[in-house]
């Protein structure tokens, strides 16, 4: 139940919903005015990769397509910062700053935003799947209101820079946190799963 709850706590903290939130006014800093051009780019990237993703879940496995996503993420999100701070960016930021954008969704698409989806009920035992899916969406909305509701606060007071830079952070402590914890479950039946997540069971 804990890897269930870190997994949809490291998806919403690692600030999907802040870059959609955000996109918009990124993508006018690279001159692209309209806000519809803005929201199909970045819709057609999750498109994109979570059709990608469906093909390769059960060849690559699940651990590896978070581990991927997650790093992927979060070179993103560091891009994204450079792009704001760095003077010798500059006259390149507005650019670097969509493709930032566009590589984090990508990314996320490609693991953080499908697998947990169906990761889960692999990974629950049978007698507590249901609460156990629960808690851990529960987990997902509150993590998803805690951001929607003090994103904009804390850019206005720390600046976007450092906000993506602890995004960054937070990909990083998630790939740590799943190639510790995540038990592959391509080709595996639940008993098997369920065996390696509790092998004195």
């Amino acid at each position: 139940v804990s890897v269930g709850a870190a997994l949809f706590f490291f998806q919403q903290f690692a600030g999907i919903n802040a870059v959609v939130y955000y996109s918009t006014a990124v993508f006018r800093s690279a001159g692209i005015a309209s806000d519809v051009a803005a929201s199909a780019l970045v819709g057609a990237s999750n498109v994109f990769g979570t059709v990608i993703a469906s093909s390769l879940m059960d060849r690559q496995g699940r651990k590896s397509l978070l581990i991927t996503s997650f790093s992927g993420m979060g070179a993103s999100m560091l891009l994204l910062s450079l792009s704001f701070t760095w003077k010798v960016l500059a006259p390149y930021s507005g650019i670097l700053a969509v493709v930032g954008t566009v590589l984090y969704v990508l990314s996320f698409s490609l693991g953080a935003g499908p697998v947990p989806a169906l990761l889960l009920p692999e990974i629950f035992a049978s007698r507590i799947r249901a609460k156990a899916v629960a808690l851990s969406l529960c987990m997902h909305w509150i993590s998803n209101f805690v951001i929607g509701l003090y994103f904009l606060s804390v850019v206005d007071k720390f600046g976007i820079s450092v906000v993506y830079l602890v995004f960054a952070a937070v990909c990083l402590l998630a790939v740590l946190f799943m190639a510790g914890n995540i038990v592959e479950t391509k080709g595996r039946s639940l008993e098997e799963i369920e065996l390696a997540l509790n092998p004195t069971t």
